[in-house]
């Protein structure tokens, strides 16, 4: 259980510092509770923080149920950097059925991304077990038995409004 994104987002960096700062390394974050994650990743690191948006289809009559995932072509919070030929440090503040994070591989392959290094606090096994082969590196801390949802694993897990996004991606 985590206390706060914060938290997750710190104890993430933690496992991470072993990447050292490098001109094609960056995080790309899965708006909007992924960017607070991000943030804390891309500063502890010293590397750029972007949002890539992958957007989950919700389940009929259960709204944070994933049935799928797609791309979107919003610019939000501004473009998806570049990412040919670089490192990608994937995140977000959870994953349930996986969908979201699929979708958002699938494009950074298909863009041509060097490496992808998912890292998430918490996600079931199985959909873990889905998602860690299109992966070159995935860094999970933790992986329960028993999953519902996202927001289960922390204390406080208040929405993140587009505001809060827009004041975290800015430099």
């Amino acid at each position: 259980m985590f206390a706060e994104r914060g938290e997750a987002g710190r104890l993430l960096a933690e496992k991470l510092l072993f990447l050292r700062p490098k001109q094609s390394l960056l995080v790309l974050a899965i708006p909007r509770g992924g960017v607070v994650i991000g943030k804390i990743i891309a500063d502890t690191l010293k590397i750029p923080l972007g949002v890539i948006y992958a957007k989950k289809i919700p389940t009929p009559g259960q709204p944070e149920l994933a049935a799928g995932a797609r791309m979107v072509r919003t610019r939000k919070f501004g473009p998806t950097p570049e990412v040919r030929g670089k490192e990608v440090i994937l995140t977000d503040d959870g994953i349930a059925t996986g969908e979201t994070v699929r979708a958002a591989i699938i494009y950074l392959k298909k863009k041509r991304a060097k490496k992808i290094i998912l890292a998430v606090p918490v996600s079931p096994k199985d959909s873990l077990k889905k998602i860690k082969p299109l992966v070159d590196k995935a860094i999970v801390l933790q992986t329960p038995r028993f999953f519902s949802a996202v927001g289960e694993f922390y204390l406080k897990f208040p929405q993140v409004t587009d505001k809060e996004v827009l004041q975290l991606l800015q430099p």
